[in-house]
């Protein structure tokens, strides 16, 4: 089973050389008032939004994985045919940039991806890292283009710092796990501690010292950037997680999948909508809302509850939208 790695990003420091008045503030321009308007605008509403429109696809296949983009309450399912959001009871398509999105992970401005361009794009194949802070409109390319695909990152939702996986080799990476705070310079880590096998790595939001990763032996933490890495559980194959605040919520697999709150190293079961015999693949947490929780499992169905897990609906069912 493939599971998305993610990719995080800092924020770049402008810094501004010469003399100027104390307290003196930079004046935006009437062009630089009125893009800053539109984009507020473009970001504000699904319903006003000329990108995005009421979806017709009834199908959905090959999801890459899910997530809350820009700290709003809107569900971005990245697919193979493009983004999906879901908000409050209806289903949105893009009308334009219908990527494959490989490696989707959502950080507090927007999100972060790589993947192959969609047909009649003239972006490079493959898209390398990118980035975009309107739901997919603007893509901004931060490097690999023409290079990589990776299909595993992980991203610090607040910190935007980034996890890695190079499957194979490019112009500045070996095949391995890289980090980087500004998705320009990167250093390999070295994953100690870690089983063989593993099936995803995930990254703190707000401590960039902290990272994850699930694998068929268990949860393992680190705190030194990935340097080395301690379990958390133990015996049961672990297919997904979610950073929150003060505890981890992952997916456990065995004859059924469950999910688990994890606190201070005691477990505490969350209710599920029903047995879920298939392995759940993605699973995203609402920042806004830690009730809301989310999971996409293999045999393509997509379950969200808003009250932590005391009752569950139904998005996606084998693939077919409800």
């Amino acid at each position: 089973m493939k599971k998305h790695w993610i990719i995080i990003f800092g924020a770049l420091l402008l810094i501004i050389a010469g003399c100027q008045e104390e307290n003196s503030k930079p004046v935006e321009s009437n062009n630089e008032v009125k893009e800053t308007q539109k984009k507020e605008k473009e970001t504000a509403s699904l319903s006003e939004s000329n990108f995005y429109k009421p979806t017709s696809r009834k199908q959905i296949n090959h999801v890459h994985g899910i997530g809350y983009p820009g700290n709003q309450h809107e569900l971005f399912v990245a697919t193979h045919l493009g983004p999906l959001i879901y908000l409050d009871g209806t289903w949105y398509e893009a009308k334009a940039n219908n990527h494959d999105y490989m490696g989707f992970q959502a950080a507090s401005d927007g999100f972060y991806s790589s993947g192959h361009p969609g047909e009649a794009s003239d972006l490079p194949n493959p898209l390398g890292l990118i980035k975009s802070t309107d739901r997919g409109k603007t893509l901004e390319q931060l490097g690999f283009q023409g290079e990589s695909d990776f299909h595993y990152l992980a991203v610090g939702y607040e910190t935007h710092s980034i996890y890695a996986v190079n499957q194979q080799k490019n112009s500045e990476m070996d095949i391995g796990v890289y980090y980087s705070e500004d998705a320009s310079d990167w250093n390999q880590v070295n994953l100690k501690g870690t089983p063989d096998q593993i099936n995803g790595i995930f990254a703190h939001p707000s401590d960039a010292n902290v990272v994850a990763i699930t694998s068929p032996k268990g949860l393992y933490l680190s705190e030194d950037q990935g340097e080395s890495f301690t379990p958390m559980t133990k015996g049961s194959s672990i297919t997904s997680m979610v950073f929150l605040k003060d505890r981890i919520i992952f997916a456990k697999q065995g004859a059924a999948s469950q999910l688990v709150s994890l606190k201070n190293r005691e477990e505490t079961p969350i209710s599920m909508p029903n047995k879920i015999e298939k392995a759940i693949d993605y699973l995203a947490v609402n920042p806004q809302n830690e009730n809301e929780i989310s999971f996409h499992t293999s045999d393509g169905s997509l379950y969200q509850t808003k009250d932590g897990g005391e009752s569950w609906v139904t998005l996606i069912d084998q693939g077919k939208i409800n």
